[in-house]
């Protein structure tokens, strides 16, 4: 059943950052997990402040990130997630591109076995661009700032449980997330809560497909004017479909459709979405 466990962990867990679940399960001394990723968007399906949808000019943002993961021990697991190229812009703008903010994160399984539960802790540092100005094409007097980082310090606590139904080769996680946010400049963000449940099951001892809902919205007093590219007083309902196919013993491919909704958690503050992504990967088990 280890065998099983480690293939969860790799499609439970690397995946776009906007879409990143959390699993109980933590990997056994010395095995990794390595992941490059691109993701993709359009939208011009802007969710205000009151979740209203509004028109705008079409929203395109491409990313490329690195996802890793490893063992230090059965119970202690190292992970990184390091967005290496962000490119945003509107259809009436040039486009901007930096490198993101880096995410570093330590895991450890407070139960193992039947149940596996786990707690992280992950800062989340301020290494992308604070202030990155796409220019309009028709007025180059104007301009919008479309950072590739958020420039705040914060730090992500997750608390996250695991069961896989073996012999059936089926698993599934809830996980529950708090991320604490400071602010940039002169500018206070409001924290975050998220949640979410996955599902997966393998087909054909080599493909895994699985499935996810999640809610992220604000916690304290909501912002008066929000600031959606630093992700300021959003919230949203996600849910996803993807999968992963292994290609002999270390290597696999990835792929993932993600949509951000108001089904739970009205969507405010976000460009309604349909995210695409698609990566491989890289693996010790």
């Amino acid at each position: 059943m280890k065998k099983y466990i480690y293939t969860f962990l790799t499609i439970a867990l690397y995946l776009p950052t906007s879409t990143i679940a959390q699993s109980g399960w933590t990997k056994a001394k010395d095995t990794y997990f390595l992941k490059l990723d691109y993701s993709t968007y359009t939208s011009s399906d802007f969710r205000n402040n009151n979740g209203n949808s509004l028109k705008t000019s079409e929203f395109s943002q491409n990313a490329v990130s690195f996802y890793g993961e490893y063992g230090i021990t059965d119970r202690l697991t190292a992970i990184t997630f390091i967005p290496l190229y962000k490119q945003n812009g509107y259809e009436t703008t040039n486009k901007v591109s930096g490198f993101g903010d880096i995410k570093l994160e330590l895991k450890y399984a407070l139960l193992q076995k039947s149940f596996p539960l786990s707690i992280s802790i992950a800062p989340e540092l301020p290494t992308g661009k604070k202030d990155n100005f796409a220019t309009n094409k028709n007025n180059p007097l104007e301009k919008i700032n479309l950072p590739s980082g958020d420039g705040e310090f914060n730090v992500w606590t997750t608390l996250a449980i695991s069961h896989s139904f073996a012999p059936l080769k089926l698993y599934a996680s809830a996980y529950s997330a708090f991320n604490y946010r400071t602010k940039y400049k002169e500018r206070n963000f409001q924290n975050q809560y998220q949640a979410g449940i996955e599902v997966g099951y393998q087909f054909f001892d080599k493909l895994w497909i699985n499935s996810k809902v999640s809610i992220l919205t604000g916690v304290g007093a909501k912002p008066e004017t929000a600031d959606f590219i630093r992700g300021d007083g959003t919230s949203y309902t996600g849910v996803s479909v993807g999968g992963m196919y292994e290609l002999g013993q270390n290597f696999g491919i990835t792929a993932q459709y993600f949509n951000s909704n108001s089904a739970i958690v009205k969507a405010q503050n976000i460009y309604a979405n349909n995210i695409f992504s698609v990566g491989i990967v890289y693996q010790k088990k």
